[in-house]
């Protein structure tokens, strides 16, 4: 009996991938023949075994127009339109839109301190490191004002995830925010933990904080406090909110934090990559590889408790363009609205001022609400309009929305380690923008 079930899901799944809705892409003013040199484009990396798989959707005025599949999803499996990514960081843009439906509803508003709702981030302590040689190498200050929700949902909280010094390995304030972390238990929600988010969030607040708060763009643990402050203000675990309020809604039926057991088969390996030749696929369980770790089966095995905030997602191609569709549409899809257009207009603006956003960019780019923004083209040639969004996660997943252009980029893969795709990434946006034909 049980086969039989299993084999009439497996046979539903293969029906709903097939019955996603394809247009000619010249029906929506793009190119079949310069698309297609995406294709190429993207074979020739497999066939150099940069990477074993990926997917690459395009929409245009909220039609598919290109849905490709690449090489492989696992050993034994070739990559599908409905294989489940894990999307890390592309979690955030998700999870900020819960913080918002929260605002729209006057529950919370964006300039109320955080301790409001947790009280543990009252009296924050800011860490500032003293001259080289110092003992101790720091001393702590008292922020000039408490942390705001709006510091977490543009990551001016002074919140770094431990690995950043991995990053910026000369950077003394971020080791020591390292070691601090460690001390405490801190995770970066990569890999299977004990507790809750709520845990390891009130043991997160007793800590300092590595910038006064709205004073630099530190990109980090703020999105996991995001995910205890929905917890905390809707009255719901993070994962039920967002089924209820943004999964559901928006039919993103194959969008979870842990994903269900017949579904797994579905989930694509993750694969590390010297981008040179040297492929393998990652074995199950948690790995160490200096300041950082991780695990490929945090969504599937461990103890199920920890909802990562930050990088907890798991989803397809199309699930997340129904999520970026929405956003484009100024969020409302099919008739069903999640957020007013001002509060979109929110997220997509320049949101830390004179600040750069410096986690996947350099000038030109600012960060809004959850979201990267492209603020001119001057200083990035190579991206797209002025106005475009975008965000990306640790395995090499990523998405873009041209608003002006009506269209979308989505690119996943399940590659480690990240900053390899970046050359990729930026060649396909320079082909799905020159794919434009009207």
């Amino acid at each position: 009996m049980k086969i039989i079930v299993l084999l009439l899901a497996l046979l539903a799944n293969a029906v709903w991938a097939e019955d996603i809705k394809t247009v000619r892409p010249e029906e929506v003013g793009l190119s079949t023949p310069r698309l297609d040199k995406i294709s190429n484009m993207m074979q020739n990396v497999i066939d150099q075994k940069k990477m074993a798989g990926s997917v690459v959707l395009i929409a245009r005025h909220g039609k598919i127009a290109y849905f490709e599949t690449f090489g492989q999803a696992d050993t034994d499996k070739p990559m599908q339109r409905d294989t489940m990514f894990r999307i890390c960081s592309m979690t955030k843009p998700v999870v900020t839109l819960a913080i918002l439906q929260l605002y729209e509803e006057g529950r919370l508003l964006l300039s109320d301190p955080v301790a409001k709702y947790i009280p543990e981030f009252s009296h924050p302590k800011v860490l500032e490191m003293l001259p080289e040689g110092s003992n101790p190498p720091f001393r702590l200050v008292p922020a000039k004002r408490d942390i705001t929700i709006h510091d977490l949902l543009t990551h001016t909280a002074g919140m770094p995830y431990p690995f950043a010094s991995e990053w910026y390995p000369k950077d003394r304030l971020l080791h020591q925010m390292h070691v601090l972390y460690e001390e405490a238990g801190i995770s970066s929600g990569m890999y299977e933990t004990d507790g809750t988010i709520g845990d390891m969030v009130r043991r997160l607040a007793r800590l300092p904080i590595a910038s006064q708060p709205g004073e630099a763009f530190i990109y980090g643990m703020a999105a996991d406090v995001q995910g205890y402050l929905v917890e905390v203000v809707s009255g719901q675990k993070l994962d039920d909110y967002i089924a209820a309020h943004i999964f559901g809604p928006l039919k993103m039926n194959d969008s979870y934090f842990f994903v269900p057991e017949n579904k797994q088969d579905r989930l694509s390996a993750v694969w590390k990559s010297d981008w040179h030749g040297k492929l393998e696929k990652v074995t199950p369980g948690p790995h160490s590889e200096g300041m950082y770790k991780y695990s490929p089966t945090f969504q599937t095995g461990g103890p199920k408790t920890f909802l990562s905030g930050g990088v907890g997602m798991v989803t397809t191609p199309y699930d997340y363009f129904r999520f970026a569709q929405m956003l484009l549409n100024k969020g409302e899809l099919d008739g069903v609205r999640l957020v007013s257009r001002k509060t979109v207009e929110l997220m997509t603006s320049n949101q830390i001022g004179k600040l750069f956003e410096t986690t996947l960019h350099d000038e030109g780019w600012k960060f809004g609400l959850g979201l990267g923004v492209q603020a001119d083209r001057e200083h990035n040639v190579d991206a797209g309009d002025v106005g475009t969004f975008e965000w990306a996660g640790l395995y090499s997943t990523r998405f873009s929305v041209d608003p002006g252009e009506e269209k979308i980029t989505i690119f996943l893969s399940q590659t480690h380690p990240f900053n390899y795709h970046f050359d990729l990434w930026d060649k396909l946006l320079v082909m799905s923008a020159s794919s434009i034909a009207d």
